[in-house]
């Protein structure tokens, strides 16, 4: 009777698992592989003061000024958004992080009117090996200090999928690139200064340089994204942390056999 109890509890293990890994195939969960920084900006993930980083690394951010919730892009179902409203020393401060070799830095950007210049992920200091990530005119750019300029022509009161890629490692004329939803758009040379992450702001640049929109899904990385890890992450619909379907197999596997 054991044995059959056992051999039953087993079939519906691998079935379980069969499901699971159909269903971690085809969900478009977004890539966690290098996630160091993760803010979904949700009611339940933001305080008065600090935003959660959702990515398990601990580098929660800090809320400067007040910023209001507003709904996520349509897109997908991705809860809530930072509002920016261009006021001064409003923004999100993320922990210092230091110099890296490689970086990704991803997020939905909106701004509601172009004026002058208005940080996205940026730099306060303008020095060796940051990066200014703005929309500056009617364009988003990346600039990096001791690299090149790259852009990509924009529309007021639209969102966007923005991920940029920073290789100083390598430091060559594609070592720095930019990808507006899910596709490439332009690249140059990155330098050989690592980037700089010892100081970067969400929605705020240098002084008076403060959106007037809206940012949310901010994911850093600690390594480059390829182009079809960009487009994964673009054709996500929720923000819902992936599960590996192995572990959820060694957690229902412990309550079965707890039912011998």
């Amino acid at each position: 009777m054991f044995k059959k109890h056992l051999f039953f509890m087993a079939i519906l293990a691998i079935t379980f698992l069969a499901v699971s890994i159909s269903q971690f195939a085809n969900g478009q969960e977004f890539v966690t592989d290098g996630l160091v920084v993760y803010y979904s900006f949700d009611k339940d993930t933001v305080t008065k003061n600090k935003v959660t980083d959702l990515s398990g690394e601990g580098n929660d951010g800090k809320i400067e000024g007040k910023l209001k919730s507003m709904d996520g892009p349509p897109k997908g179902d991705f809860g809530q958004a930072f509002e920016y409203v261009g006021d001064a020393d409003c923004y999100v401060e993320i922990p210092a992080l230091g110099d890296w070799e490689q970086v990704s830095i991803e997020c939905w950007a909106m701004e509601n009117e172009f004026a002058g210049i208005q940080g996205i992920i940026s730099t306060w200091m303008w020095e060796a090996g940051k990066v200014h990530f703005k929309f500056e005119g009617n364009q988003i750019q990346v600039h990096k200090n001791d690299g090149v300029k790259i852009r990509m022509a924009a529309e007021a009161e639209t969102w966007y999928h923005i991920i940029y890629t920073s290789d100083p490692k390598d430091g060559g004329p594609k070592s720095l690139k930019l990808y507006v939803d899910g596709e490439f758009i332009q690249e140059g040379a990155a330098g050989k200064a690592p980037e700089n992450m010892k100081e970067r702001r969400v929605g705020s640049e240098h002084n008076g340089r403060f959106l007037k929109g809206a940012i949310d899904e901010v994911r850093i990385y600690d390594r480059i994204l390829d182009e079809k890890e960009v487009e994964q992450n673009f054709k996500i619909k929720s923000n819902n942390m992936p599960v590996d379907p192995l572990d959820k197999l060694t957690t229902s596997w412990g309550y079965l056999k707890s039912r011998l």
